[in-house]
């Protein structure tokens, strides 16, 4: 009869240790050149520093600011569907107005009759009304007196 054959599983290995974790980390870094960026930049740190503190602080860099965070907040105000229904009818509207400056079939102006019959077509003051409404809108708006950014506001509230 045959012999039985005794056989042990092998323990599992253990894991690596947390010391050998970031040993294999920073060798990887080092060889990404990770380590080397980062401590050039350290090294060179006061005067980066001192670069970006001179480009930060200036009055264009403040509006610039300012501004981003204005537009942050106009887009806040927008629901996505209606952002996304805006979108595609800004990029529709780029394709129909590259579509219309590249065909060449009518290259004549449409002459007075022709310029008559547009003012009578139904389907462009269809579309106009939007845009007509919109610039009506701008136009309000834009004669208004400036009204203070969200940040001077509250600068000012605090400083009372």
């Amino acid at each position: 009869m045959a012999k039985r054959i005794l056989y042990e599983v092998p323990t599992p290995p253990e894991p690596d240790t947390a010391r050998e974790e970031l040993d294999q980390l920073v060798e990887n870094l080092s060889n990404a050149g990770v380590l080397r960026f980062a401590n050039d930049l350290l090294k060179a740190s006061p005067e980066v520093s001192e670069i970006l503190l001179r480009g930060i602080n200036t009055q264009e860099s403040r509006n610039a600011v300012q501004n981003l965070s204005l537009l942050v907040m106009a887009l806040g105000r927008l629901p996505p569907e209606r952002m996304a229904t805006i979108t595609r009818a800004f990029t529709e509207g780029l394709d129909s107005m590259e579509e219309a400056a590249t065909d060449k079939t009518d290259e004549r102006p449409p002459g007075v009759f022709g310029f008559y019959r547009l003012l009578h077509d139904e389907e462009l003051w269809a579309g106009l009304r939007p845009v007509l409404a919109g610039l009506k809108g701008f136009s309000d708006r834009i004669h208004e007196p400036p009204e203070k950014p969200a940040a001077k506001r509250e600068a000012e509230r605090n400083s009372k």
